[in-house]
Parts: C-alpha cells; structure tokens; sequence
C-alpha cells in the first residue's frame, strides 16, 4: 500500500499557512475553520497542539490566535540554509538602493508565483510589491519562470491559462518566452485595469478569503491573457507605463530558483530607459547566480 500524507499534518500546515497570511491579525477557531472549510472541533485540536508546542499563541482573555514564537525559529533556520535567497535579497535590496525604486523577490510555490521579500526604496506613489502577494503561475504571469522550462514545462503554463488559448495566442506567448530569454529579463506593461489587479492582489495578500477582491483578480486575469501586457518588444518611439522588469537567479542545477523585479516608476519610459532598468536588473541577477554556484540555462 503506497503512503499517504498525514491528514493531520496537513491541516495544520494549512492553519500555519492562514496565520501566516496576517501576521498582524489575531484570528477566532470560527475565523480560521471558516477560511478552510475544516470542521471547528478539527481546527481547535491542531490550534490547541500547536499552541502546546509554541508555534501559536492565543491572546489572554479571547480564543484569537496568531503565530507563535517557534515558527521564528524555524523559519530563521530555513533561511540560514538557503543561501539562494539570503544572496537573492541582497542583490535585490542593493539594486533597490541603486535605482530608487521598490524591488522584490519572488519563488514558484507549487502552482503559484509568490512574492517572498520586498525592499522599498521608491518614492511615493508608485507600484509596490507587497510581501505574500501570490498569483497563479499561468498565462500571462510567470513568464520569467517559465521562459527557461523545457517544452513540457512551456506546454504546462499554456495549458493553464484562465482562458483557453488559440493556436494565434500560444504562438505570441511563444514569442514572448523567446524574447525573455534573448533579453534575460521580462517586461510586463500596464493596461486599463493593471491598478484593479494591483489592488486585488495586495488585499489578497492579508486577506484570503476577500471574495470581492478574488473576483476582481479572477475576472482581469481573463481580460489580461489576450492583452499585450506581456509584450514581445517595445516601440523605440512610444513611451510604455512599465508595472515591472524581472529576471531568474538560477542554481547549480541552471534551474530558476527565485526571481528579481523591479517595480516600475509613477510614469512613462522610452523603450531605451526600459532597458537600462533591465541590464541593471540583468547584472543583479547574475552577480546572486554566480555567488550561490547557479549555472545559467542557455539564452539572454
């Protein structure tokens, strides 16, 4: 007989996962059974194991928990074995102080691009990245992930897009994947509702169960599988709002293992200006592969 996960360990890796997502908030057994689906009596056995062991806390008086203490150290231990992403952020947070801009680390999580550090040296009002923020790796997002893949990989994230895609449109995302890897870096543009997104995404991010928000994400992220917000390259002569520039720190294996965006100013760039942010990025991105031994696969 094959083995199977626990099912117990998996609610309360699920329950970590929903204190996770507001760390600043304290949370009800309802709250949290409610967010999972999971029966209350269930939710408040692992709440009560997982208090006993510190990983959570419940508040004096209420039965609010939030994360507790133990998960600082598990999460300090993790960190300090995983030196992809101790260099990735340092070359993240230097790039971030050289451009004046807001710059962040993401990783694929399963089906899932999330955004795991952000360094903030932007001035006001310009498009910030926000720590949790996660979108499914799917057409048009993940593109810096996927440009590297092999063809299953490629055929995978077509395969997955809200919409389903024409002969016509996977030929231009093809394109687009091969213009990523020529440049070594992506670019994505802003359309009518990219500030919609944005905002559905950071309410997401510290709110999960936000109905109202998933259904503005689900409903553009259909508009924008057929937009050019993933363009395959830019006009010389016409200006383009950029949302963002990202490029793949790569491991010995020359798999991508984390991604670096810029974010994109409060106004318009020449296509010139675009790839001078890029090369910077481009740069960065090749300093942190080098420095934890990653192998470049092929292109850009």
């Amino acid at each position: 007989m094959p083995l199977v996960a626990s099912p117990a360990v998996l609610r309360a890796v699920d329950i970590l996962e929903t204190l996770a997502a507001e760390p600043s908030e304290a949370m009800t057994v309802s709250e949290v059974a409610r967010i999972l689906d999971m029966p209350r009596a269930s939710c408040h056995t692992v709440l009560l194991a997982l208090a006993e062991r510190g990983y959570a806390v419940r508040g004096d008086g209420d039965l609010r928990y939030r994360l507790g203490p133990a998960c600082i150290a598990v999460g300090d231990a993790a960190r300090s074995i995983n030196s992809a992403l101790a260099v990735t952020g340092h070359e993240a947070e230097a790039l971030a102080k050289e451009t004046g801009t807001c710059v962040g680390v993401s990783v694929r999580a399963g089906d899932e691009i999330r955004v795991v550090e952000v360094f903030d040296h932007g001035p006001p009002f310009v498009v910030r990245g926000h720590l949790g923020q996660a979108i499914r790796l799917a057409p048009p997002f993940g593109a810096g992930f996927v440009a590297w893949a092999d063809e299953a990989g490629v055929e995978a994230w077509l395969d997955a897009a809200s919409a389903p895609l024409n002969r016509a449109a996977r030929a231009r995302y093809r394109a687009a994947l091969d213009a990523i890897r020529t440049r070594g870096y992506s670019v994505t543009v802003a359309t009518p509702r990219s500030p919609e997104l944005h905002d559905a995404l950071a309410t997401l991010a510290n709110t999960p169960d936000a109905e109202e928000a998933r259904r503005v994400r689900d409903e553009v992220v259909v508009e924008l599988t057929h937009s050019e917000y993933l363009p395959t390259d830019l006009d010389a002569d016409r200006p383009v709002r950029m949302l963002q520039c990202s490029a793949p720190v790569f491991d010995v294996l020359g798999k991508v293992v984390a991604k670096i965006m810029v974010f994109g100013p409060a106004y318009d760039l020449t296509a010139e200006e675009v790839e001078a942010l890029g090369e910077q990025l481009r740069a960065a991105t090749e300093r942190a592969t080098r420095n934890i031994g990653g192998r470049p696969r092929g292109g850009g």
